[in-house]
């Protein structure tokens, strides 16, 4: 794009997830099968930030508001870019996804699914969102640095595209 044009605008949800670690498996969440997108999916602990929250601590809410868990040695591990991945809607999701050791709390129970601890073994074999399978060893990779993917959707929801090259910043 040119200088001094007026610049695409665009929706924009932002999200912050967790992969939380404890007794060597990872604490996740099975969401609903009651749930608008993605029900039965395997996926980290999050959601949305609120307006003016940074996704660290958006991501350290989210814990304790839906596992009642605190979390230390907090680590970005993937910024994903969605473009218009719900059908029928016009927003594009920016995901950033943490990995993080369990420090305290009692696990909840929630109406978003259940809770499971799963083994990287168990994790690489699940259902899991279409932006995170092509990229979860890296994010469960404590070697690998950070990645950045992007995936487009087409009208009815389904993958067109992806990153050609997976984008790591190394550690």
């Amino acid at each position: 794009m040119a200088i001094n044009t007026v610049p695409h605008i665009h929706n924009l949800v932002i999200c912050a997830n967790v992969f939380v670690r404890k007794d060597g498996k990872y604490l996740l969440l099975k969401r609903s099968p009651h749930k608008r997108y993605a029900p039965n999916f395997i996926h980290p602990i999050g959601g949305k930030i609120d307006r003016d929250e940074n996704p660290y601590t958006g991501a350290e809410r989210e814990l304790l508001e839906e596992a009642g868990i605190k979390v230390k040695n907090m680590r970005l591990e993937a910024v994903i870019m969605e473009i218009k991945p719900v059908k029928g809607e016009e927003e594009n999701w920016l995901i950033f996804h943490f990995s993080a050791d369990y420090d305290f709390g009692k696990i909840l129970t929630t109406e978003e699914g259940e809770f499971i601890f799963l083994s990287r073994e168990e994790i690489l074999a699940q259902d899991l969102f279409p932006s995170l399978k092509p990229i979860i060893g890296h994010i469960l990779n404590p070697k690998d640095g950070t990645v950045f993917f992007k995936v487009t959707y087409d009208d009815k929801g389904k993958v067109v595209e992806t990153t050609k090259n997976i984008d790591l910043c190394v550690v």
